[in-house]
C-alpha cells in the first residue's frame, strides 16, 4: 500500500511526462519562490513593453499589491483571468513614471504560444498557520489548479481531502499569489473529484459546493475515478488549460450571486463534437438528460463556436418562445461577466455581447453588421424569421449586397430544447434563406420511431431525421449514477373502488363486463374526472396532514418544498382551483390525523397557491376568459398583500420566481408558492430545486412524462426523491412509466433499474435488508475481530438505513407503521454500533494495509455521508424551544410533555434541560426561554473545551477551531499537526498524565480529543 508521499511522488512524475506538459519545479517551495517565479514569467512575456528592463525590487511590490488588489475574491479573480478579449493584464507605473500593461495569461494560447506549465509541490504559504499544499500546477508562473490527496486507505478520503481545502481556504491559505487558483481536485487515488473553487472562503460557500464535486467520465459514461487515470486524461495539456479557458463560466445575476461555474464532463464531450462537426459544416443532436444543464451546453457551445471556431462566420443560439421570458433573459445577462471586454453593446446588461433577446431590429442589426467574434445572438425561431424578413428588406432599401454576404456565410444555430424551439417546417424555411447554414439540437427526451411525431408530407418526425446523427448521450441513468439528479418515486392511486369502477365500464360498454384490467382503464368516461366527487377526494389525498408532511416536507411547522398539480385541460384546472379555495375556505381541505406534536403544520396560511395555464386570444369566450383571470389575478395579490396584476404575462412571471424560491424575498415571511396548478405551462424548461412533489391529474406518456416528472428531481437540501403521485388509471400509468424509462435509457443500460419502485417493492426490500443486517450481527459475534465481518456489518446496516428512509416516505407506510415498529425502534442502536465499527474499522485498515485489499474490502461502505442521521426521530430544536415556553407559560400538560421527551435524549443533556425546566417554574419575571436553553449549552461546550485546553496545555484557539469544524461523522480532529505543536506538556507531564509513552502523543491526543468533541458534539447537536 502507498503512502501519500509515494502517491504525490507517482502523480508529479505522469504530470511530467512528455506528452502531459507540465514541468516539476522541485526549487520552488515558498509563497516568495512563487512570487519570484512568477516575476520571471512576467519578465519573459513582456520583452517589448519592459524594453528588456526587467522589473525592479520596487516595481515587483507594486506588481503584487495590483495583483493582490485585482484578484481580492474568488469571484474578481476568475473575472481577472478571463480578462479584456481573453488577456489578462496588470497596469504599472514604473520607477521612471511610465505606465506599461504587462500581459500575464492568454486564454487563447492553448499548449503554445505564450503559456508555460509548470508543477509545484509541499508549498508553505505566507499565513500565520503552517500549513503545506500538496501540488499546484501554475500557467505562467500563475496557481490555477490545486490539488489535495488523501492515501487509499482513507475511505472517503476525497472528502476529507475537501475539509482541508476548506480549512486551508478559511485559513487565508487561498489569497496573495494563490488567489489566482480556479479549480480543486481531490482524491484518495480511487476516488477523484473536481471542482470550481467556492465564492467565498467561508464554511457557507463550501457547504454548497458540497454536491458539485463532479467525477470524470468518458465519452462513453465509463467514469475514471482513478487519479492516476484522471491525470493523463483531463490534466494533460491541452485539456487543463481548456478545462480553465473555455469550459468555466462566470455567473453573475446582478444581485446576490457571484460564482465561476465548471462543465461536467458529459458537457465538455458534448460541446467538443459540436466544435468537431461544425468544422465539417455537419449538423447533429445532443441527447443529454432533462436537469443536466443542456441550456448552459447550449451556451457555451454558442459561445467557443463565436469566438475560436475556424470556418464559423457567425453562432446563434436559439430558444423556445415560452421559455424566453423574463426568467430566461435572467439567466443569459447572469453571463455577462463573461465578456469583460471594456467593450458595450447598447443597452445590454452589463457591458454583455449577448444580443437578439429583445427585438428582432436589434437582431437584424447583428446579423448584417461585420461579424463579432464576442457576439452571442440569443433568440428565438419566430424573433430570428422576422429578423430575417427585416435584414432583406433593409438590404434591398439601401442597394447594398449585405443580404447577399450573409447568404453565403457559414451560420451555426445551436437550438436549446430541440422540438420545442424549432420545427422542422421553420427549419427548412430558414436553411432556404440560409443554404450554408448548420444546425444542431440538444434535446432531454429525443423522439425515435416509437414516439415519432405525426407530421404531413416529407417533414421529419423523429430528431435524427430533423438534426442529423446522434453527437453524445448522456441517459437519465448516466445522471442518476452521477448523482447530478435525483431518482423518482411513483405513488399510483386510484380514486375509485374497483368494484365502481367495473361498473362504470360496464355502462360504457353496453352492459358488458371488461376483465383486462389495463381495457378497463382505456374505458372509464373523462365525465368522472371531471366531477367533484373526484376532484374533492384528490384534494383530500393530497392535503391529508400525514403526506403534505413528506411531500412538502415541512420543517419547524413550515413547508420548505413545493409542489405542481398537472391536469388534462384549462377548465379542469379551474375546477381543481375553486374547490381547493372552497374547501381551504370551509376548513375542510386539510385533514385527517397528524404524526404528532413534533411533526405538524403551523401554516396558518398554507398552501398558498396559484394557477397558470396558456391563454388561447382567438378562441371565442376570450371576454369571458380574460374576466376569469382577471378575478384569478386578483385572488393571487390577496393571498400575498400584493397589487392585483393587470398583465398575464407578468403574473406568470411572478408565479414562476414565488415558485422557484431563488430570491430572498420569496423564501421568507410566507411569500413563497406551496403549489401551483398547470395544464402544460412549467413542465418543461422550468428548473426550481424546491419543487419536491408532481401530482398527476390525467394520463402521460413518453417525452411529456419524463419532462413533467423532472421538474421534482433538482438537487436540493432536505430532498432525497423527486416524489410523483398519479391520481387516474394506476395500471395504465404503470406501463407508461415503465415504457418513457426504456425509451430514454440507452439500450446498452438497464432500463429496469430507472423504473422507479412500488411499495410493495421496497417494502420487501427494507425486510430482506433487515434480515440480512441481523445475519452480520451473528457473524461478527462469531468472528469479532474479523475486519470484514466488520465491514459487511455496516455495509448491511447502511443499505437498511437507505430503504428505510425511502420506505417511510411512501403514503402507504403509515398503514404498516406497526409491522415494522421492532425493527424501526432498534435503527439507533444499530447505527451505534457502526459508528463504533468505523473507528475499529480504520484502526485495522492502519495496522494492517499492507496485507489485504483496502479497495475491494471498502467498496461498499461510505464512511462519512449523508445517511447518518438517526432514525428514531430527534426532538428538534424548533419543538423544544416550543415545550419550554409552554412550560414558561403554565400551559395544561406542559411539564408531562417535557419530561417525556427530554426523557428521549441522550443522558448528558438531561440534566441541563431539568435545571432549566427548574428555572422557568421558579422565576416570576419574563425570560427568553431560547436565549436561556442556548446559553447553557453554549456554556457547556466552552467548559469542556477551556478544561481539555488547560488540561494537555493547548491552545484555546486553535482548540475552538478544530471544535467547530469537527464532524463526528469523518471522525477526523481538524488542525491536529498544529494542536501539538503548541501543546506545552513536557515528556514527562505528558506521560504522567496519559500513562502513554511520549512518542505515541499524536494517537493519544487524536483519542483524547476525539472522545471529547462526541460529548461536545452532542450538545451542539440541540442548538
Amino acid at each position: 500500500m502507498s503512502t501519500e508521499l509515494d502517491m504525490e511522488r507517482d502523480f508529479i512524475r505522469i504530470l511530467s511526462e512528455n506528452e502531459n506538459q507540465w514541468r516539476y519545479r522541485s526549487d520552488i517551495k515558498t509563497e516568495s519562490d512563487l512570487w519570484n517565479n512568477f516575476i520571471s514569467h512576467l519578465n519573459r512575456l513582456n520583452v517589448a513593453v519592459l524594453k528588456d528592463m526587467y522589473l525592479t525590487d520596487k516595481e515587483t511590490k507594486r506588481v503584487q499589491v495590483e495583483l493582490t488588489r485585482l484578484t481580492g475574491t474568488p469571484f474578481l479573480a476568475s473575472q481577472w483571468l478571463r480578462g479584456e478579449n481573453g488577456v489578462s493584464q496588470i497596469v504599472l507605473e514604473r520607477d521612471t513614471g511610465e505606465k506599461i500593461t504587462l500581459e500575464a495569461f492568454r486564454n487563447k494560447d492553448i499548449s503554445g504560444g505564450t503559456s508555460s506549465y509548470e508543477v509545484v509541490n509541499q508549498i508553505v504559504p505566507d499565513i500565520k498557520r503552517q500549513v503545506r499544499g500538496d501540488v499546484t500546477l501554475l500557467i505562467n508562473g500563475l496557481p490555477i489548479i490545486h490539488i489535495e490527496l488523501k492515501k487509499e486507505s482513507a475511505k472517503d478520503g476525497y472528502i476529507q481531502a475537501y475539509h482541508q481545502i476548506q480549512r486551508y481556504a478559511e485559513g487565508g491559505f487561498f489569497k496573495g499569489i494563490y488567489a489566482t487558483t480556479q479549480i480543486f481536485i481531490v482524491s484518495n487515488k480511487v476516488e477523484t473529484r473536481y471542482f470550481a473553487r467556492p465564492s467565498e472562503d467561508t464554511p457557507l460557500a463550501y457547504k454548497r459546493m458540497e454536491k458539485f464535486l463532479f467525477n470524470w467520465r468518458t465519452e462513453d459514461n465509463v467514469p475514471v475515478p482513478d487519479l492516476f487515470d484522471f491525470t493523463r486524461t483531463v490534466l494533460r495539456i491541452p485539456d487543463a488549460h481548456e478545462l480553465i479557458s473555455q469550459y468555466t463560466i462566470l455567473v453573475d445575476d446582478q444581485k446576490n450571486q457571484k460564482f465561476l461555474m465548471v462543465l461536467r464532463p458529459y458537457q465538455i464531450h458534448a460541446i467538443r463534437k459540436i466544435r468537431r462537426q461544425a468544422a465539417k459544416h455537419e449538423g447533429g443532436f445532443v441527447w443529454h438528460a432533462t436537469g443536466s444543464g443542456k441550456t448552459i451546453t447550449s451556451f457555451i457551445a454558442t459561445k467557443l463556436l463565436a469566438q475560436h471556431s475556424i470556418g464559423v462566420d457567425r453562432t446563434v443560439m436559439v430558444v423556445d418562445r415560452t421559455d424566453l421570458d423574463a426568467q430566461t433573459q435572467d439567466e443569459f445577462t447572469k453571463f455577462a461577466s463573461e465578456y469583460h471586454t471594456g467593450q458595450s453593446s447598447g443597452t445590454s446588461v452589463a457591458n454583455t455581447l449577448i444580443v437578439g433577446i429583445k427585438n428582432q431590429r436589434q437582431l437584424s442589426r447583428s446579423l448584417l453588421s461585420s461579424k463579432n467574434n464576442n457576439t452571442i445572438l440569443v433568440t428565438t425561431i419566430q424573433k430570428l424569421s422576422a429578423a430575417m424578413r427585416t435584414a432583406q428588406q433593409d438590404s434591398e432599401n439601401k442597394g447594398t449586397n449585405q443580404f447577399e454576404k450573409l447568404r453565403k456565410e457559414h451560420i451555426v444555430f445551436i437550438v436549446d430544447e430541440a422540438h420545442r424551439a424549432v420545427s422542422d417546417e421553420e427549419m427548412r424555411r430558414i436553411k432556404k434563406l440560409l443554404p450554408n447554414s448548420t444546425w444542431f439540437g440538444l434535446t432531454g427526451t429525443p423522439i425515435f420511431e416509437e414516439n415519432k411525431k405525426q407530421e404531413n408530407g416529407t417533414y421529419a418526425r423523429t430528431t435524427e431525421q430533423q438534426y442529423g446523427k446522434l453527437l453524445h448521450a448522456y441517459t437519465t441513468k448516466n445522471a442518476m449514477d452521477d448523482e447530478a439528479v435525483l431518482g423518482f418515486q411513483v405513488e399510483y392511486h386510484s380514486l375509485l373502488l374497483e368494484e365502481d369502477q367495473e361498473e362504470i365500464v360496464a355502462r360504457a360498454n353496453n352492459g358488458k363486463a371488461v376483465e383486462d384490467i389495463i381495457k378497463q382503464e382505456s374505458k372509464l368516461p373523462i365525465e368522472i374526472y371531471q366531477a367533484d366527487q373526484h376532484i374533492k377526494a384528490m384534494l383530500q389525498k393530497i392535503f391529508n396532514r400525514r403526506s403534505l408532511i413528506k411531500k412538502f416536507n415541512v420543517k419547524n411547522g413550515f413547508p420548505t418544498m413545493s409542489g405542481i398539480l398537472t391536469t388534462h385541460s384549462i377548465a379542469q384546472a379551474k375546477r381543481i382551483y375553486k374547490m381547493l379555495k372552497k374547501m381551504k375556505a370551509e376548513g375542510t381541505l386539510i385533514n385527517g390525523r397528524q404524526f404528532d406534536e413534533r411533526h405538524q403544520l403551523i401554516d396558518s396560511n398554507f398552501p398558498r397557491v396559484a394557477i397558470t395555464f396558456s391563454t388561447n386570444p382567438d378562441q371565442l369566450d376570450k371576454n369571458e376568459q380574460d374576466d376569469e383571470l382577471v378575478e384569478i389575478m386578483r385572488d393571487y395579490a390577496h393571498q400575498f398583500d400584493s397589487t392585483p396584476y393587470e398583465d398575464e404575462k407578468l403574473y406568470n412571471q411572478n408565479i414562476n420566481k414565488r415558485l422557484a424560491r431563488k430570491e430572498t424575498q420569496y423564501q421568507m415571511n410566507g411569500q413563497w408558492l406551496d403549489l401551483v396548478i398547470v395544464v402544460d405551462r412549467l413542465l418543461t424548461g422550468f428548473d426550481s430545486p424546491t419543487i419536491q412533489t408532481l401530482y398527476v391529474d390525467r394520463e402521460m406518456n413518453y417525452q411529456k412524462l419524463l419532462q413533467a416528472f423532472s421538474r421534482t428531481n433538482r438537487i436540493n437540501a432536505g430532498k432525497d426523491v423527486g416524489m410523483i403521485v398519479t391520481f387516474r388509471k394506476p395500471e395504465t400509468m404503470k406501463i407508461n412509466v415503465q415504457d418513457t424509462f426504456r425509451l430514454f435509457s440507452n439500450e446498452t443500460q438497464d432500463f429496469k433499474v430507472l423504473i422507479p419502485k412500488e411499495y410493495t417493492e421496497v417494502k420487501e426490500e427494507f425486510e430482506s435488508f433487515a434480515q440480512a443486517y441481523h445475519q452480520t450481527e451473528d457473524e461478527l459475534l462469531e468472528n469479532p475481530t474479523d475486519v470484514k465481518a466488520m465491514i459487511n456489518q455496516v455495509s448491511a446496516y447502511q443499505k437498511l438505513e437507505k430503504s428505510y428512509k425511502a420506505l417511510k416516505s411512501y403514503d402507504e407506510y403509515e398503514e404498516d407503521v406497526e409491522r415494522f415498529a421492532e425493527v424501526v425502534e432498534e435503527l439507533p442502536t444499530y447505527q451505534g454500533k457502526v459508528e463504533n465499527l468505523k473507528v475499529k474499522i480504520k484502526d485495522k485498515l492502519i495496522d494492517e494495509e499492507d496485507t489485504i485489499d483496502i479497495e475491494e474490502l471498502l467498496a461498499g461502505i461510505a464512511f462519512s455521508s449523508n445517511l447518518n442521521a438517526t432514525h428514531k426521530e430527534a426532538v428538534d430544536s424548533f419543538y423544544i424551544n416550543q415545550l419550554l415556553k409552554a412550560v414558561q407559560e403554565n400551559e395544561e400538560g406542559a411539564i408531562e410533555k417535557f419530561d417525556k421527551e427530554i426523557q428521549l435524549k441522550d443522558p448528558l443533556v438531561q440534566p441541563m434541560y431539568q435545571e432549566i425546566k427548574e428555572k422557568l417554574l421558579n422565576t416570576q419575571e419574563p425570560l427568553d426561554v431560547v436565549r436561556l436553553k442556548d446559553d447553557a449549552i453554549q456554556g457547556k461546550i466552552d467548559e469542556l473545551t477551556q478544561n481539555q485546553a488547560r488540561d494537555m496545555g493547548l491552545s484555546v484557539e486553535f482548540l475552538q477551531s478544530a471544535v467547530n469544524e469537527y464532524r463526528s461523522e469523518g471522525k477526523v480532529i481538524p488542525y491536529l499537526a498544529h494542536l501539538l505543536d503548541t501543546m506545552t506538556l513536557s515528556k514527562e507531564e505528558f506521560e504522567a498524565k496519559t500513562g502513554e509513552k511520549y512518542r505515541r502523543r499524536t494517537k493519544i491526543l487524536e483519542q483524547l480529543l476525539q472522545k471529547n468533541f462526541d460529548i461536545i458534539q452532542k450538545w451542539k447537536e440541540e442548538l
